[in-house]
């Protein structure tokens, strides 16, 4: 997919160049990853990623079993999160929350 230079005026020089490179504005709300109470409560057949078909137990898996070691380790593995970007939290707090039990 082609990318062009944003056609809105702003003052600050880095806002185009943040767009074309799809980082978030530094006014961006951070993520906030989902607690280890709501993480245990989600079962691991329960599809947390919808657009690229991931569950729980998937995500738990590969960050147990060491293949990775970060959220975007996991997002490049199983690609959750990688579409509308709904489930994020979601899946941020089951890498923590997995992360801190290995």
């Amino acid at each position: 997919m082609e990318k062009h230079a944003p056609t809105r005026t702003t003052t600050d020089p880095l806002a185009a160049l943040r767009l074309m490179l799809d980082e978030p504005p530094e006014d961006a709300t951070p993520l906030v990853p989902l607690d280890a109470a709501a993480c245990d409560a989600i079962a691991d057949e329960t599809l947390v990623c919808s657009c690229n078909n991931v569950s729980a137990g998937e995500i738990r898996d590969v960050v147990c079993s060491g293949r990775c070691s970060s959220l975007d380790d996991v997002q490049v593995l199983t690609r959750a999160g990688g579409g509308c970007g709904s489930c994020l939290s979601a899946v941020a707090g089951l890498v923590e929350v997995s992360l801190s039990r290995r």
